[in-house]
């Protein structure tokens, strides 16, 4: 039985606040702000981006030889801890679709061609971790806690022997719902998480179409989100909002392509 994954969207990992309460401090965010912030500077500056990109954090490098190929530095592919984002053009803000394939060649290995790698290539492997979905298209990404921010998305977190996506809903207190009807847990710490096959040169993606944001793969719907809002949700549908297609990148090493349609 896959054993469940070990996500979050930011904030303390439960190690040091057990660690700051053993040692009789109080359990809260680190509230001193950088001298940046007292003198007017932008703590979430963005940088222009080219082709379809709509805004992207200064984390997020795009290339300069195809605007549709981007890459991440990171340390942690073991939890979502972002690390930069993306907000796409769309030419019809009521449907569209965000393509996203994974690049690295023989840093993007899966399956048994990961398995038999050293241990050292294993290290290096890239891409784990990744948000797809979508945000209002007035909000500002900052690289930091957006999935808290508004927006709906689905978290894809690779398996430890990269053969299976592990795929909950952020909001995390939403369901997902497969093509026969199936309901699974978005709960970040529990078990039967809903999952799909991994593969290179595999294509996923999201498409929003009619209020509903579905996940993708290889260009079909096989998982749409059950979202909680504080309206009352019709048939897993989402508020009536304008929305962009948005990707938020983890504290992990990550180089992809993504495209809108």
């Amino acid at each position: 039985q896959a054993q469940a994954s070990v996500l979050a969207c930011g904030g303390w990992s439960g190690l040091e606040v057990a660690m700051r309460s053993s040692a009789g401090e109080e359990a809260r965010p680190h509230t001193d702000w950088p001298d940046a912030l007292n003198d007017g500077e932008d703590l979430f500056p963005s940088k222009t981006g080219r082709g379809q990109v709509l805004q992207i954090t200064t984390e997020v490098e795009q290339s300069l030889n195809d605007p549709a190929e981007f890459e991440v530095e990171g340390k942690d592919p073991s939890w979502f801890l972002q690390k930069g984002g993306l907000m796409f053009s769309c030419s019809d803000p009521s449907s569209f679709r965000l393509n996203v394939t994974f690049l690295g060649g023989a840093l993007n290995r899966f399956g048994d061609d990961y398995a038999e790698l050293s241990r050292k290539e294993q290290q290096a492997t890239l891409n784990g971790l990744l948000m797809l979905g979508v945000a209002p298209s007035g909000y500002e990404l900052t690289g930091y806690r957006d999935c808290k921010a508004g927006g709906f998305y689905f978290l894809l977190h690779l398996s430890y022997r990269r053969t299976l996506w592990r795929v909950t809903c952020c909001p995390h207190d939403s369901e997902l719902e497969d093509r026969g009807g199936k309901l699974y847990t978005c709960n970040p710490q529990a078990g039967g998480q809903f999952e799909i096959n991994a593969s290179e040169g595999q294509v996923l993606g999201i498409e929003y179409s009619a209020r509903e944001l579905w996940l993708l793969d290889g260009g079909e719907r096989v998982a749409r989100g059950h979202w909680a809002h504080e309206k009352e949700a019709e048939e897993g549908q989402l508020p009536v909002g304008d929305y962009r297609p948005v990707l938020l990148t983890s504290n992990c090493p990550t180089r992809f392509r993504a495209t809108v349609e």
